[in-house]
């Protein structure tokens, strides 16, 4: 039985999604399938440091962030991620040596990239798929011994610079979503606007709040909370005046409330924006993570699949001007659907086990 290893990095909800969908596919499809959580696989470490780092730098310093991420672009970054890639490459070995996998595939760049160098040293003949969770590719991504990417649009594989990737090793596939988000039949006729508040911040919330109140209580306004429990229990407390509102906590219904909402609010998250484009739910991206998230809001924006609102006084405008303009939500959501995410999880599976059933026949 072919068995593949799938290695992602909890930070963010993205990167573990991305992971359980293609590890779903793979499982029905009849492989050995084993997800490890990169963070995991040591109790303290240099992984978990830089992790807390990430998000201490998100929550209070998200400008230097931002620096951080453009600094990391130049080629003298290089020394740095082969650095830590060789850092990581026992942990890589450790699982090889317990799994004894026949493929790898990672939805991170940091196990990838240990994976390459550990690839690189042993001669190891597992196959290594790394699969871009966002709409870019950060130069971070690249690096040799990689045997296929998988990237979420046709227009990111001539970002590869290195000849190291050739571009019949790059495949335009999507992002991997679950199999629940599928394009429903919409009514011209907004009524409903769903907002996921995960990630943003107290300030950004209350912006949002502040304009969706002013909004007619004919329209039912739905807010997603996931597991943060307190920020539920704050929206609970700042909308209980509002009978239109609706508080949500963690649920697995979020394809059928984008299915029947006309507007989805959000910062632009690679994993929640492919759902969105899937089940042609008109997007209105908010305060995104600077950085590779103000990417993927340009990318949307530049290819007219959803709108960026900079600032409070461009979210209202935004929404104002959608609520009165059902002939450009129409629109947007055929221009949505041209992209055919919904396939995304299935033309990567499909993509894999047709090299590997091809090596069998041989």
């Amino acid at each position: 039985m072919h068995t593949v290893l799938i290695l992602t990095v909890s930070i963010g909800n993205g990167h573990n999604q991305a992971a359980f969908n293609i590890h779903q596919k793979l499982h029905a499809t009849g492989y050995d399938v084993k997800t490890i959580d990169f963070l995991q696989t040591e109790r303290y470490g240099f992984n978990k440091f830089l992790s807390k780092a990430y998000q201490t730098l998100i929550d209070y310093k998200p400008e230097l962030f931002r620096h951080i991420c453009k600094v990391s672009e130049f080629d003298k970054f290089d020394n740095v991620k082969y650095l830590l890639a060789k850092m990581n490459q026992r942990i890589i070995g450790r699982l090889v040596q317990k799994y004894q996998p026949d493929t790898i595939i990672c939805t991170h760049f940091s196990p990838l990239a240990a994976a390459a160098e550990y690839k690189k040293k042993y001669c190891s003949s597992f196959k290594l798929v790394g699969i871009v969770t966002d709409y870019i590719v950060h130069p971070i991504w690249e690096v040799a011994h990689v045997d296929q990417y998988f990237v979420a649009h046709p227009s990111l594989v001539k970002q590869f610079k290195h000849s190291s990737n050739p571009s019949n090793t790059i495949t335009p596939s999507g992002i991997p979503i679950g199999s629940d988000f599928t394009p429903p039949i919409r009514s011209t006729n907004i009524n409903k606007i769903l907002v996921m508040t995960s990630g943003q911040t107290d300030q950004s919330m209350l912006d949002m709040i502040d304009i969706l109140q002013t909004l007619s209580h004919r329209i039912d306004i739905t807010f997603i909370t996931g597991k943060d429990t307190e920020r539920k229990k704050q929206l609970e407390e700042l909308t209980k005046d509002n009978t239109n509102f609706k508080i949500l906590g963690f649920t697995n219904q979020v394809a059928a409330l984008m299915k029947s909402t006309d507007l989805l609010i959000t910062k632009p998250g690679g994993l929640t924006v492919t759902e969105a484009l899937a089940t042609a739910t008109p997007l209105l991206l908010f305060s995104p993570i600077p950085g590779i998230e103000e990417d993927n809001a340009r990318f949307l924006e530049m290819h007219h699949l959803g709108y960026w609102a900079r600032n409070k006084h461009q979210l209202k405008e935004v929404i104002t001007a959608f609520l009165h303009s059902p002939e450009e939500r129409i629109l947007m959501s055929q221009r949505m659907l041209t992209l055919q995410s919904a396939q995304a999880t299935n033309n990567i599976v499909n993509c894999l086990t047709s090299v590997t059933n091809h090596k069998v026949a041989l």
